[in-house]
C-alpha cells in the first residue's frame, strides 16, 4: 500500500489494541485495560516482533512503531504542507519537513517551523491559494463581525449546507483539505448569500453590527480565501 503497511499489519496492530476501553464515556471516560479479552500472542507489525505476554505496552510499542516510521515523517508533514501552503505542496517542502520530523523525534513545532521559515510557504503561488472550509468560513465570518451567538443549530445546519456536515463524513479519512472540494459555483453562491444574510443580521441565533460586517467584505472572494 501507499503507506507502506499491508492489511496484515493492520489485523496484527488490532491485536495489539485489544482489551484497551473507556470506562464510562457517557461520564467523560477514564482509559482502561481489560486484560482478560487481550490478545496476548506474538504479533509482527510493519516488520517488528512484538513478543508474547506483553499486555497494555502491546499497544504502546505500536504507537513507538508508527510514529517512528519514515511513511508517518511524510504523511503528516504532507497534510501540514496542503492545510497551510497548497493543495499540491512542493515535494522540497515536504521533503525538508519530513527530514525534521525524522530528527527530532515527531517535534511538531519543529517540523511546522521548518515550514513557516520555508520559501514556499512565503511565495507568491501560496499567498491565499487556500479556499476556506465550510466550517472555516462560517465560523470567521461570524467571528469576524463579532456576533453575538444565542443558539448555533442555524449555524451548524448552515455549515451542512455549504457541504460539509458536522460529524457526517462516512470514511475515516474526514473531509478533504483541498480547496477543489469547495470550489464550485454552487457552494461560492451559498457562501456569498450565507454572508449577505449575516451581514443584514438574517441568520436565526446570530446578532452582528451591520457596518463592521460590510467594512469586512464577508461577501469578497479574498474573505473565502485562508
Amino acid at each position: 500500500m501507499d503507506g507502506g503497511y499491508t492489511q496484515k499489519d493492520v489485523t496484527e496492530a488490532a491485536r495489539c489494541f485489544t482489551g484497551w476501553t473507556i470506562l464510562q464515556p457517557q461520564r467523560g471516560g477514564t482509559f482502561s485495560f481489560n486484560k482478560r479479552v487481550h490478545d496476548d500472542g506474538e504479533k509482527t507489525v510493519l516488520g517488528v516482533t512484538i513478543p508474547a505476554g506483553g499486555g497494555q505496552s502491546d499497544g504502546e510499542k505500536v504507537l513507538d512503531i508508527v510514529a517512528r516510521n519514515p511513511a508517518t515523517a511524510r504523511f503528516i508533514s504532507k497534510k501540514l504542507a496542503m492545510r497551510f501552503v497548497a493543495d499540491e505542496p512542493p515535494a522540497t517542502l515536504v521533503d525538508r519537513m519530513a527530514e525534521t520530523f525524522k530528527k527530532t523525534d515527531g517535534d511538531l513545532r519543529a517540523v511546522m517551523k521548518t515550514m513557516l521559515e520555508s520559501k514556499e510557504f512565503w511565495s507568491q503561488g501560496a499567498y491565499q491559494s487556500k479556499l476556506k472550509s465550510p466550517l472555516e468560513m462560517v465560523a470567521s465570518a461570524v467571528r469576524a463581525a463579532s456576533g453575538e451567538i444565542d443558539y448555533a443549530f442555524p449555524l451548524a445546519n448552515q455549515v451542512g449546507q455549504l457541504g460539509q456536515p458536522l460529524y457526517r463524513k462516512q470514511e475515516p479519512t474526514g473531509y478533504s483539505n483541498s480547496s477543489k472540494e469547495w470550489l464550485n459555483s454552487g457552494g461560492l453562491l451559498a457562501r456569498m448569500n450565507f454572508a449577505v444574510q449575516l451581514a443584514d443580521n438574517k441568520v436565526p441565533g446570530v446578532k452582528v453590527n451591520p457596518a463592521q460586517s460590510a467594512a469586512l467584505g464577508l461577501g469578497s472572494p479574498e474573505f473565502q480565501k485562508r
